[in-house]
């Protein structure tokens, strides 16, 4: 998305300071004093101006009537000789968020109030005979405005020699308009730059360089001498005058001097010229992949597919422009390739396939820009595109991530084995940090060591909100460019030839432009240095990796992305998206389960595999909604996107649970009914576990209150209990013990009729402990949470005791405004437990014990709306922490917290992302996001001798060693080893909700042991996230012979079956694996049916065949393989 402002990453590079030519009294007797000399207090904030080298500034915003700024001006002098003094400085009054006030203090009185009301010109007065004016010198793209503001004063009120002190306080609006006071000096003096460019002119070279002159007397002629020669002769107007001379091109550092006459003053300097980098630009083109933020979904994606044909019909019309300038284009996203090959005639794909092998239109790997929700399977399933591309002869050689600032690890062994061997990042600093200072080529390894060579690069529309290329200015295109490089190599970066991004137009989704081409044909025929030219992404790479490859560091570690936070701004659908990607994993390896039996595969089931990903792609794509729905919550567009977005994770739920349906009408055929009813259980992971199976009994089969048990075929019986009763039938959650790796098990279900179900003992007060053979849980019941958690088999207390924040306690935070965020910081918030806690029910079960709690908060709509109950199991070494909250809608930006204070000495904190684990704050990219984290299927706390394990079916959002919120601090490591769960949240300004409301609930399991086995922690999570498939069936059979069985044997303990999709004719299956104890595993399945040796091919995430795959793994490896029987 593209956010109202651009952090530039661009150092202020001609070093010169205002010039005032004009004699110091102008007609009005007034003396022109800088208006800015130093900071006092307030936000740093880099932004364009109306000078080109003026980008540092103070920002406030009018939200909650608390952001100031202050600063001191520069002393006046020589009082007595003048009648008012005129503080000048240089200012920015931004109004496109709405009309809002600011108020100016001098020297601590209040004497002003100012709207940003879109005015280009105002003036106040005071009544000690102050003045405040605001003059216009530029009007942005957003139609906010820049200019010199006046503060002017009687000289007489002024101390000789003491500087005034100015603050401004924004108004109590909730607003996010703007003001800025750069930080730019009005001062005397003048310093000439040499720029990087070099250009002919009467058949010598020349250097260009540029001289900026600030003016505020009346019009005059300025004159610019070198080395005792006039070079330029040139007229002043009133402000800033931007003045390019000619320099000599030197071969060595060659120091000159230089001269500036006006009007009977000269200044005078020395300018350092050096030899001028060859360098060259290539700039990109493309449009920016977001769905639904400029306008609605049911708009914007049919014109991706009209881009590709506007980009065919640009490259005939520039065919004849030089190669430097001719059109090319790089499509972002391979979702618009993929659907413009399935709905554009023959001709045009062919006219698409010509120009992609002359190089003109490039296609890249990426299906959409994604954020760290899709799982696993989901980015696998993403890829397959790819395959259906390289079919019509078309290579993939880059794979192009933009606006999102981090990715998925595992794609880094995906795309190695599909030969696609860069990645190109055009990451966005708005609210995130970006990884290190400058663009920057290294090796990105994953946890495997297979490598891609990336690219953080500039943000994606650089050539546009920086250089402007798309505008047709061809002064502001040169200006800026210039400074970009000449800043770029003041930064260090060592390479002549660098890679912009940019798009037709300033805007998300924009459609192709041959501005560009035009302005780049423009350039080259006027400079001889720098080169530029029209260029693909992989171009850039190409040259890079062959002239540079060594140079280039080696990084292993993943890239978490900063807005990932968003997620917490719809946690109804972001839980049911979770729980579609873990029911779709579950249903497509029974379907292979199915097919090892020798089932028919159901017509079209791989469309309806496709349709389900297709779904949960849509919903995680980054873009969530239109770019006012913070700002704009209940306007038409927001709404309307809003409801399109959720769909999708509604849609992919649905789904999901209607492949199970199909896929136990299959496998039920398999299984004989047995004379009472029984329960068959499926277990889709690839080693035996135990668990809780959710299953709807009818009271045909299990009338209620009726006592019954479930007995295997060893006569060993298993444990139930209901959670949720209906008039038809009930939910129960039976705890299966042993369940066979890919295989089944069966349980009887017998009634006791005779027997009655005794009533459930109910506590009219919370006990202080709950306590099994594993655990001893103290309650805090005035809270209603956890103190403590000693582990009876490790004799560890697991809890920090002196933690201001009990485990599982409910924190809600409120932001005065969110304006804070944006500015990379948390400093106007409160927090607070529950209002008020009472002790509602205990439920002994034979599954778990429990104990609820209710209580009162703010963030609920009524009392008692928000629920935890603490579940103690009898069955396994677990305890569950159920929450469910009847959210309020507010808003305002609010959020919730679940405190997990965990302790272990030396402990060392760690999660679960797509392809590995990472400990927190250390296997990452320096600079990517640490403050929060998104958590696949768990995190622990381990140290040598234990770990702790933590996992959320719903919530993937997570803080470790306390709340980071608004740290925004580059490399920082958890402070502790407490974990905070993130719920909700709406602190976003933009495309995330403003608010979610009515009912949500979440669950959180823990267990402990001792060791601090990376493969045991795994398990737990992947085990508590991939559901059993289960299914009560009737009686009245002859029954099995065996009642349980795997249907593949021969997994290696080390491996991690992620995924298993069967081919459409039920032959094969592809599994997805990933090895998870950090050493070699070697895939040889046997069919456990018959006992045959099954083919095991490796192939890449779109099923083709890996050369000399073979069927082994590596370390920590990510792969797939064809399994044939």
């Amino acid at each position: 998305m593209q956010a109202a402002r651009f952090l530039l990453p661009i150092l202020c590079i001609f070093g010169l300071s205002a010039t005032l030519p004009a004699p110091a009294q102008a007609q009005d007797k007034a003396l022109i004093v800088n208006g800015f000399e130093r900071k006092i207090s307030g936000d740093d904030f880099w932004y364009h101006s109306s000078i080109p080298v003026a980008k540092s500034s103070l920002l406030i915003r009018a939200t909650d009537g608390q952001s100031s700024m202050e600063w001191a001006t520069a002393p006046a002098l020589m009082l007595t000789k003048e009648e008012r003094v005129n503080f000048v400085w240089l200012a920015g009054i931004g109004s496109s968020p709405g009309k809002a006030s600011f108020d100016l203090a001098v020297n601590g009185v209040q004497q002003f109030t100012f709207w940003a009301d879109g005015a280009d010109e105002w003036k106040l007065d005071a009544p000690d005979g102050s003045t405040l004016s605001f003059r216009k010198d530029m009007i942005d793209q957003h139609g906010d405005r820049f200019g010199f503001m006046t503060l002017s004063v009687p000289a007489a009120s002024l101390r000789t020699g003491q500087p005034l002190s100015i603050r401004v306080i924004g108004g109590r609006f909730n607003k996010t308009s703007w003001y800025m006071t750069f930080q730019f000096p009005i001062e005397s003096g003048l310093n000439i730059s040499a720029l990087p460019a070099v250009f002919q002119q009467a058949g010598q070279s020349h250097q260009l360089g540029v001289a900026g002159i600030l003016h505020f007397g009346a019009p005059t002629t300025a004159k610019v001498w070198l080395d005792g020669r006039l070079i330029e002769q040139t007229p002043l107007q009133f402000g800033y005058n931007f003045v390019k001379l000619r320099l000599p091109v030197v071969q060595n550092p060659t120091t000159v001097t230089y001269r500036l006459d006006v009007a009977g003053r000269s200044w005078k300097g020395k300018l350092e010229l050096r030899p001028v980098r060859h360098w060259r630009v290539n700039f990109v083109q493309h449009s920016h992949t977001d769905i639904g933020y400029t306008r609605s979904q049911t708009e914007i994606l049919a014109e991706h597919l009209r881009y590709i044909d506007y980009a065919l019909d640009y490259c005939d019309l520039t065919d004849n422009y030089p190669d430097a300038a001719k059109f090319r284009w790089t499509c972002e996203a391979s979702w618009a390739v993929d659907e413009y090959l399935r709905s554009r005639p023959r001709q045009q794909i062919e006219r698409l396939k010509k120009r992609v092998a002359e190089g003109r239109i490039e296609l890249t790997g990426m299906y959409f820009n994604f954020n760290e929700l899709p799982d696993e399977a989901t980015l696998a399933a993403s890829l397959q595109p790819l395959r259906r591309i390289r079919e019509q002869g078309m290579p993939l050689k880059t794979a192009m991530q933009n606006d999102v600032n981090g990715i998925g690890w595992s794609l880094c062994d995906y795309f190695s084995d599909l030969g696609v061997r860069y990645l190109n990042m055009g990451t966005h600093g708005h609210r995130a940090l970006i990884c290190f200072d400058k663009p920057t080529l290294f090796w990105w390894e994953s946890p495997s060591g297979k490598r891609m060579l990336a690219f953080r690069a500039e943000h994606y529309m650089t050539g546009n909100t920086v250089f402007k290329i798309h505008a047709g200015d061809f002064n502001v295109f040169e200006s800026e460019l210039l400074a970009y490089l000449a800043a770029l190599e003041a930064k260090g970066y060592q390479y002549d030839l660098i890679s912009i991004q940019h798009s037709g137009y300033l805007v998300d989704n924009a459609p192709p432009s041959t501005m560009a081409s035009d302005m780049i044909r423009q350039w080259n025929e006027k400079y001889t240095w720098p080169k530029l030219k029209t260029a693909s992404a992989t171009e850039f790479f190409e040259e890079m990796e062959q002239k540079h490859s060594a140079d280039f560091q080696t990084i292993r570690g993943a890239w978490p992305d900063w807005w990932t936070d968003g997620f917490g701004a719809s946690a109804r659908e972001v839980a049911a998206t979770r729980m579609a990607q873990s029911d779709l994993i579950a249903n497509t390896a029974a379907l292979t389960m199915a097919a090892l039996n020798g089932a028919e595969m159901p017509s079209k089931i791989a469309d309806r595999i496709g349709e389900t990903n297709s779904a949960l792609l849509f919903y995680t794509e980054h873009t969530v909604g239109y770019h006012a729905s913070v700002r704009e919550p209940f306007h038409r567009y927001t709404m309307e996107q809003r409801a399109i977005k959720e769909a999708y994770a509604w849609e992919a739920a649905r789904r999901a649970k209607m492949l199970g349906a199909e896929t136990m009408g299959l496998l039920q055929s398999y299984v004989a009914r047995e004379q009472e009813p029984a329960l068959i259980v499926y277990n889709t992971l690839n080693w035996a576990r135990s668990g809780l199976v959710k299953v709807y009994i009818d009271h045909q089969i299990l009338p209620r209150f009726t006592p019954f048990t479930l007995t295997d075929q060893s006569g060993k019986t298993i444990q139930a209990q209901p959670v949720e009763h209906h008039s038809d039938g009930t939910y129960w959650a039976v705890w299966v013990d042993d369940v066979p790796a890919f295989g089944y098990k069966k349980w009887v279900l017998r009634l006791r009729k005779n027997e009655k179900t005794p009533p459930p003992i109910r506590l009219a007060q919370s006990p202080q402990v709950l306590e099994n053979e594993w655990y001893k849980i103290e309650i805090d019941t005035a809270k209603g949470a956890v103190a403590g958690i000693l582990d009876k088999e490790t004799g560890l207390q697991l809890v920090d005791k002196k933690a201001p924040w009990k485990l599982g306690e409910f924190i809600y935070e409120r932001l005065d405004n969110r304006a804070q965020m944006e500015a990379f910081k948390l400093d106007n918030f409160t927090r607070e437990g529950l209002e008020k806690v009472w002790f509602d029910a205990s439920e002994p079960g034979d599954v778990w014990d429990a104990l609820r709690f209710r209580g009162d908060t703010r963030a609920a709509h009524s009392q008692g709306g928000f629920e935890l109950e603490i579940r103690l199991f009898h069955t396994a070494k677990r305890i569950d922490l159920a929450f469910s909250i009847e959210k309020k809608l507010v808003t305002d930006p609010e959020g919730i917290y679940i405190a997990f204070p965990l302790a272990l000495d030396d402990g060392q904190l760690a999660f679960d992302v797509q392809g590995g684990e990472v400990r927190a704050g250390i296997d990452q990219i320096p600079g990517s996001a640490n403050d929060w984290n998104t958590v696949q299927n768990y995190a622990r706390l381990w140290n040598d001798a234990a770990q702790i394990v933590l996992s959320s079916a719903e919530i993937p959002l997570m803080q470790f060693g306390g709340i980071n919120t608004g740290r925004y601090q580059a490399g920082a490591k958890p402070a502790g080893t407490h974990l905070f769960g993130w719920p909700m949240n709406n602190y976003w300004t933009t495309n995330f909700n403003a608010d979610q409301h009515g009912g949500h609930t979440w669950l959180y399991s823990l267990t402990s042991a001792a060791g601090h086995a990376l493969q045991d922690a795994a398990r737990f999570g992947w085990g508590h996230r991939t559901p059993f498939l289960g299914r009560m069936m009737p009686g009245g059979g002859r029954g099995d012979a065996q009642w349980q069985g795997s249907y593949l044997r021969g997994w290696p303990d080390n491996l991690l079956l992620v995924s298993a999709i069967p081919s459409e004719d039920g032959r094969s299956a592809i599994f997805q694996v990933r090895e998870i104890g950090g050493k070699t595993a070697v895939l040889t399945l046997q069919n456990h049916l018959s006992g045959a040796p099954l083919d095991v091919q490796r192939v890449d995430a779109t099923g083709w065949p890996v050369p000399k795959g073979g069927a082994q793994l590596e370390a920590w490896e990510s792969g797939f393989f064809r399994v044939r029987w």
